[in-house]
């Protein structure tokens, strides 16, 4: 028996296709609303009035030394820890390399006197020892000649975390190029003397440092 064949779907296909569209289009929009509102907007956070950053507030001169300081606060630990116990027991009562052998026998920047230095204002550095009571040792660079130049203080000390020693630096400068060696290297003291730290981040990066995380 022959004839036309007539599909006939469902009264309902219609409805129900417009219903799975909407509940999908309810699910997309409300996992977008979940997503923003989870969403935190990272806001920067401004420096102490005692930092500055080591991005945006130095001279070219400046910058160039402080990157130097960067490089060399990390050699120092480890020649430091040669000397300490290498090197004999006289010199490991004293296990801080003197400028004389940075400048001879590491030729490490900033306190070699080579080409670099003579462009970036000649700074002149010396080792303070006295520090060695209040747990770091100091390197401190004065006498730039270039205009707009800073003195220098880089600090090496054991830093307290928990339980345990870790060995860290910290960097300052001051406005003065010749500002002197400070008599005690206690923050306070240095912030009222007119020293400031250079922070290598800003905002909630340095929020985050300074509060050990």
């Amino acid at each position: 028996m022959s004839g036309n064949r007539e599909i006939i779907e469902p009264a309902g296909a219609r409805g129900e296709t417009l219903a799975i569209a909407g509940v999908v289009a309810a699910v997309l929009a409300l996992g977008g609303y979940a997503v923003s509102q989870r969403q935190v907007e990272a806001t920067e956070s401004r420096l102490f009035d005692w930092q500055i950053s080591a991005f945006h507030d130095m001279s070219d001169a400046d910058q160039a030394i402080y990157n130097a300081l960067s490089t060399a606060s990390v050699e120092l630990w480890w020649i430091h820890g040669d000397l300490l116990y290498f090197a004999g027991e006289e010199r490991a009562q004293d296990p801080w390399p003197y400028i004389e052998e940075l400048d001879e026998d590491y030729a490490m920047p900033p306190f070699v006197r080579d080409v670099a230095w003579r462009q970036h204002g000649e700074v002149n550095w010396q080792r303070v020892a006295s520090f060695s009571f209040e747990g770091s040792t100091v390197y401190h660079g004065s006498g730039g000649t270039l205009p707009g130049q800073s003195a220098w203080l880089l600090m090496l000390s054991h830093v307290h975390k928990g339980a345990s020693f870790t060995d860290g630096a910290t960097i300052w400068i001051h406005p003065d190029p010749d500002a002197p060696a400070p008599q005690t290297i206690k923050r306070d003291s240095l912030i009222v003397n007119g020293w400031k730290e250079v922070v290598p981040y800003t905002g909630a990066m340095e929020v985050e440092r300074l509060q050990g995380a």
